[in-house]
């Protein structure tokens, strides 16, 4: 199964705006979101930076790992999810509408990326 194959499963959350697997550096390798204004490429760059941010939060203040984020905003929620393993590491990113179904997110995008990671 390609990435963009596993990624298509993300589509069936009730209010999927996009998705996209990231580099370690933020370089979008895969998928689109199509949230009026936004370029895809650029927010989830930034978000990649935040989950980033947030990994050495966690280590520093004693809470342990961090592998996944959720940033709710005006236009939608984002969620970034970390897989790394030492050999393979890359981050998905999926954005759905506010009043989208976030339950069925996280466990999809869990699922999701337990897939994408044979891609590697």
């Amino acid at each position: 199964m390609s990435i963009r194959d596993s990624l298509s499963e993300l589509e069936k959350v009730n209010g999927y705006l996009g998705a996209g697997v990231f580099t370690p550096q933020g370089e979008l390798l895969e998928g689109v979101a199509d949230i009026s204004g936004i370029h895809f490429e650029t927010a989830g760059s930034q978000v990649h930076d935040m989950l980033l941010s947030s990994q050495n939060m966690a280590k520093e203040t004693g809470f342990g790992s961090a592998n996944m984020i959720q940033i709710d905003t005006e236009l939608g929620i984002v969620f970034a999810k970390c897989f790394n393993d030492g050999a393979t590491h890359f981050h998905t990113v999926l954005v759905i509408k506010n009043d989208g179904n976030v339950a069925m997110a996280k466990l999809k995008l869990k699922k999701v990326v337990e897939t994408i990671k044979a891609e590697f």
